[in-house]
C-alpha cells in the first residue's frame, strides 16, 4: 500500500502508441519506444494515458501490450497503467488484471460521460473502485484533466478520497494548466506525489514541492525535463516547444514529433477519431522542431 512520499516520482513519458497499418497496436515498435525514453532518464512509461489514446484502446489491447513491455525486461515498476474507463466494473477489470501481472501504479480518471454530476457522485464512483481493489496493494495516482473530461477532481474531492482511502491515494497527475490548482494541492498534499502535466509549469512547480510529471514531451525530449528535478532552470527550448505543440491537436503533433526524431513514418499514424497531421502541418511543426534543437541551441 502507498506509503508517505519519500522521494520524487520522477518524470514518466505519457507514451504513445503507435499503430501497424491495419490498426492494431504495434507492440514492437511500442516496446522500443519505451527502452529508449527510459534509457534516456525517465523513471517510467505511463500507458493509455491521454497521449496514448487511452479511451480509444479496449482492454484486450493494453493488457497485452503491458504484457509486452514486461516481456521486453521493462521493469513492471517502471510502468504506470492508465485506466480511463467511466464505467466502473471495467476500471475495476483493468486494475486488477494489471495488478496481478506485477503493476505497481495505476492512473486513474474520473467517469467522463455524463456532464454535470455532482462532486458527491464522483467521489461515490472512487469509493467504490477503490474499495473493490484495496486487496491489490496498488498505488493509485488520481488523473485531474478536466479540458477532456469536463469532471474535474477538485482539491476537496482529493480531500474525500484520501480520507477514505488513505494507503491507496499515491498522488494527483494535474493535467488542467492551472497553476493556483496545483498550488492548491501541493499546499494541501505535500505527502503525496503531485505530478505536473504542462511542462511549461514544470520547474517552478518542482520548487514548490512537485514530485514529477506525467507528460507528452518526454516521448521527445526528455532531457529538457530531467533536469528540473534538481531544481535546474528550465531550457529556453521547452516553453516554444510546448507552445508550437499547442498549436495542434496534442496527441497527433507528439506523435509527429516520435516520427521526426526515430526516422519511423509509423508513428504519424492515429485512431480515429483523431486524424495525424497533414503534411503541411508535419513540415512546420518538425521545421520548428529543428529550428529548436538542431542549430546549437540544445
Amino acid at each position: 500500500m502507498t506509503a508517505p512520499r519519500t522521494e520524487k516520482f520522477g518524470i514518466s513519458a505519457a507514451i504513445t502508441t503507435p499503430f501497424t497499418q491495419t490498426g492494431a497496436v504495434d507492440t514492437a515498435l511500442l516496446c522500443a519506444h519505451a527502452k529508449s525514453v527510459l534509457d534516456q532518464g525517465c523513471a517510467s512509461v505511463t500507458l493509455g494515458g491521454t497521449t496514448g489514446e487511452g479511451p480509444s484502446l479496449s482492454l484486450s489491447e493494453t493488457i497485452p501490450a503491458y504484457k509486452a513491455l514486461t516481456a521486453a525486461s521493462i521493469d513492471p515498476a517502471k510502468i504506470v497503467f492508465g485506466i480511463l474507463q467511466s464505467a466502473l466494473p471495467d476500471a475495476i477489470d483493468a486494475a486488477r488484471q494489471v495488478s496481478s501481472l506485477g503493476c505497481k501504479y495505476i492512473l486513474v480518471a474520473p467517469p467522463y460521460y455524463f456532464k454535470g454530476v455532482s462532486d458527491a457522485g464522483q467521489v461515490a464512483w472512487f469509493d467504490q473502485f477503490l474499495t473493490a481493489i484495496s486487496d491489490t496493494g496498488l498505488n493509485v495516482i488520481l488523473y485531474h484533466i478536466p479540458q477532456m473530461t469536463a469532471a474535474p477532481i477538485t482539491p476537496d474531492m482529493v480531500g474525500a478520497i484520501i480520507k477514505a482511502h488513505p494507503s491507496m491515494i499515491a498522488g494527483v497527475k494535474d493535467s488542467s494548466g492551472d497553476w493556483d490548482n496545483a498550488m492548491t494541492l501541493l499546499d494541501r498534499f505535500s505527502d503525496r506525489h503531485i505530478l505536473i502535466g504542462d511542462e511549461r509549469m514544470l520547474g517552478a512547480a518542482i520548487k514548490r514541492g512537485a514530485s514529477g510529471a506525467i507528460c507528452g514531451v518526454a516521448n521527445i525530449a526528455p532531457g529538457l525535463l530531467i533536469p528540473l528535478l534538481d531544481g535546474k532552470e528550465p531550457d529556453k527550448n521547452l516553453t516554444p516547444l510546448v507552445n508550437a505543440l499547442l498549436e495542434y491537436p496534442v496527441t497527433p503533433v507528439i506523435k509527429a514529433l516520435v516520427a521526426h526524431v526515430t526516422d519511423t513514418p509509423a508513428w504519424r499514424r492515429v485512431r480515429a477519431p483523431l486524424v495525424e497531421l497533414d503534411q503541411g502541418q508535419y513540415e512546420l511543426i518538425t521545421n520548428t522542431y529543428n529550428r529548436l534543437f538542431e542549430s546549437g541551441n540544445d
